[in-house]
This record gives structure tokens, sequence and C-alpha cells, in this order.
């Protein structure tokens, strides 16, 4: 039986924690972007009844996230939607979460596209409005991967700000091994990396073996995490509708508490494989979002009608299963049940 892991809302606060297992930086030309690392929640893009972007739910998308304690906030990723926005929603979901944040919690954004010149001009703009960095993934359904350092260069060389290389196959359809991820690290001055190319654990084993000092986030809604987080990751960077469990076992890892960090995981695993589930996964977790009372509404633009009742009953299923409530506060264990 795994030991019992003490409140989530009883852990060492945010931003006060060394990421775990991380290698000394080597003298490897790249720079090196302290501060980005721990629990980043990807937001959603909330959608008013009528289908309109909602700037009054990512403001409360702002002040949920700096209650549950994560360190910072991705929008603009895949879970943003991003494909179904027109550049003046892009541009009104990144004045509405920088105007919340306010310097609270940095923010990152999305800036990809398969065009160089508009993915640097997303980056500027992105700057302009105070963006903490951006984050770029290969151009989609590009063949020929030596071409990655050059398309990183031209994108992300003049960028004024950190650049998280995000490794997305599901999303580009471009396979990226180490290699390339390293050459578009090189290309864009960058030591950060987002990975969604599962099995994320080995990658991250052989990216950190390759270069030390790395910043590894991983991704794919916290189905890893702990694999991640053992194996050297620097946190996780996803759109889980309970970020503060991920905290929480980031903590836990980077204390040495292994055995508590695994009955963590363990605990919600159910949870976060059905959260994770392609093509509804994005619908579940703005369902649980709307029901912790941070969106008013779960619409998304890619899924018409959105839930279905079945799948709305096996989401009461496993949260009661696991022993979660979708509230506001900040999980405790009291709220969670008990721990195996």
């Amino acid at each position: 039986m795994h030991d019992s892991p003490a409140p989530l809302n009883q852990l060492t606060p945010p931003n006060q924690l060394t990421p775990p297992n991380q290698p000394t930086p080597q003298d490897s030309g790249i720079a090196h972007h302290a501060g980005l690392s721990g629990t980043w929640f990807v937001s959603p893009t909330p959608f008013t009844a009528a289908g309109a972007v909602d700037p009054a739910g990512l403001a409360e998308i702002v002040e949920a996230t700096a209650d549950w304690g994560v360190d910072g906030i991705t929008v603009l990723g895949v879970m943003g939607e991003v494909t179904a926005l027109s550049d003046d929603e892009r541009d009104l979901v990144l004045r509405a979460v920088l105007a919340a944040a306010q310097g609270r919690l940095p923010i990152a954004v999305g800036c990809s596209s398969p065009s160089a010149p508009l993915t640097a001009q997303r980056i500027a703009r992105a700057q302009q409005l105070g963006a903490a960095a951006v984050m770029v993934s290969a151009p989609t359904l590009l063949r020929d991967t030596d071409q990655i350092r050059g398309f990183f260069t031209a994108a992300c060389g003049s960028a004024g700000v950190p650049v998280i290389v995000q490794d997305e196959p599901a999303a580009t359809g471009v396979p990226m091994p180490v290699s390339a991820l390293l050459a578009a690290l090189d290309g864009s001055a960058s030591s950060i990396v987002k990975l969604e190319d599962p099995p994320t654990p080995p990658k991250i084993s052989r990216l950190l073996s390759e270069r030390g000092g790395l910043t590894v986030f991983g991704g794919l809604g916290g189905v890893s995490a702990y694999a991640e987080l053992r194996r050297g990751a620097s946190g996780t960077m996803t759109g889980f509708a309970f970020p503060e469990i991920l905290r929480a076992l980031r903590i836990a890892v980077a204390d040495g508490e292994h055995a508590h960090a695994a009955a963590l995981f363990d605990r919600y695993l159910p949870y976060l494989s059905f959260e994770g589930q392609p093509v509804v996964g994005l619908g579940i977790r703005k369902e649980v979002l709307r029901r912790r009372g941070v969106i008013a509404h779960a619409r998304t633009r890619a899924l018409r009608p959105n839930l279905e009742e079945i799948t709305l009953a096996e989401l009461d299923d496993v949260l009661d299963r696991v022993g979660l409530k979708p509230e506001r506060p900040v999980l405790s264990v009291a709220s969670a049940g008990a721990w195996a």
C-alpha cells in the first residue's frame, strides 16, 4: 500500500521549487531560459452560448489557475481550438488573457503556422502584448525534417522572448526524432521543449542524454506525468481540468516522495485517461471547467452537438469512482476522498 499523500492544499507553495533531476546546463551555445518550468495550464478558448469568444470566461480562467497554484498559462494551443479562430479572435484571446494576468502569471502563446513569416509575425505580436514565451511546432505536413532547423531559424531566430519547441505529431503530421528536435532548438536558440509524441518518458531520457540542461515539459493530458517527472521532466504543460493534482504530483517528485507521488498519480489515473480521450477530450475538459464554475458554457467549435448524454453519464461515473468533485476551490483530501 502506498504512503498516504498530504492534502493538496498543504503542499509547498508554487514557484518555490527547483525542478526535479535537472542536469547542469552544458556549454552548447543554446540559451537556457530560467523560470519556465513547473505546472502550466493550457487554456481552452471559452465561447458564449452563441459561439463567440468569451473574454469574461478567459479572465475567469486566469483567476482560477492563479488560485490553483499553477506556474503559468499557455494560450492558443491545440486545446484553444486555435485552427478554428480568426486572426481577430486570436488577438482578442491574447489581449483578454494578458490583461487579466497583469504580471501575476507568465503567459506563453502558441504562434505556430505552416509559414515562417506568419509565425514570426505572431511571435512579434505576442511579445508586443506582453507574452513571457511563445510556443511553435513544426510546419504542418513537412516531409523533409532536414528543413526543420531552417524553418525555426526563419520563424523564431529573432524572437525577443523564450521559444518553446512543441513536439506534436498528432496535430502537425510531422514526427520529430531527437535529432530534429535538437535542430529546432538550435534554430530558435532555445532550450525548452514540450513533448507530445508518445511514449514521452523514453524520449525525455534520450533528449536529456543528448543535451543536458534542457527544460522539458510533458503534455498529453498528464497521462504519463509521473514517469515523465521521474525521467527528468521539469513539469507538465497540459489542459487537464484539475491542474492542482499535477502540481501536487510534481512537488512530491521534486521532494523525493516517490511513493506519495505514485499514490497520487494512481488515484487519479482513471480520470486522467478518461479526460485525455481523442476527439471528445476537449469537450470533457470544458464540461468539467464549467462544473468548476470557471467557464459559463462547455461549447466547442469541433463537436456538433457537444457531449452525448452517455459520455456525460460516464464522466459522472469516473468522477465518482476517483472521488473528484468538480468544484472551484483547490482540492483537498476532504474533497478527494480517502487515499489508497
